[in-house]
């Protein structure tokens, strides 16, 4: 299957570091940019980390997900499928994706708290994208 990038939009490329903070990229004249499918799984990203209501000043109050209601939660069973619900929510409030796959929420041993959120997505083309994020919910 070919990719029409078209399909999935260009955005900003954002580089998420391992401590918590996002910046866009720069070439050598520009700004880079990303498109097809890693346009979405990055477009999917955000949707995860962004508050739900938190764009509602700029008409998007339904953007983001709940993922912040779960701060301060110990990492049971229970709050480990209500984290899943939120992202699943959350994924399937962009129009480009059609379904989501799967969805694993696993506790990060080496850092109290922190959950590694992976997804996987079907693309209303069809086509599969994947997701991770690792969450500090401390």
């Amino acid at each position: 299957m070919t990719t029409d990038f078209r399909q999935y939009g260009t955005d900003l490329r954002v580089v998420f570091s391992g401590d918590g903070r996002a910046d866009i990229t720069w070439s050598a004249r520009d700004l880079d940019l990303v498109d097809g499918l890693e346009n979405l799984a990055q477009a999917l990203t955000m949707r995860i980390l962004v508050q739900r209501g938190e764009l509602t000043d700029l008409a998007h109050p339904r953007y983001g997900s709940r993922v912040h209601e779960l701060i301060g939660a110990t990492l049971d069973r229970a709050n480990l499928d209500l984290l899943r619900r939120h992202v699943r929510r959350a994924l399937l409030g962009d129009p480009r994706v059609e379904k989501v796959e799967s969805i694993t929420a696993t506790p990060i041993p080496s850092q109290p708290g922190a959950v590694h959120v992976a997804a996987t997505v079907r693309a209303r083309t069809g086509e599969i994208a994947g997701v991770e994020v690792a969450l500090d919910l401390t």
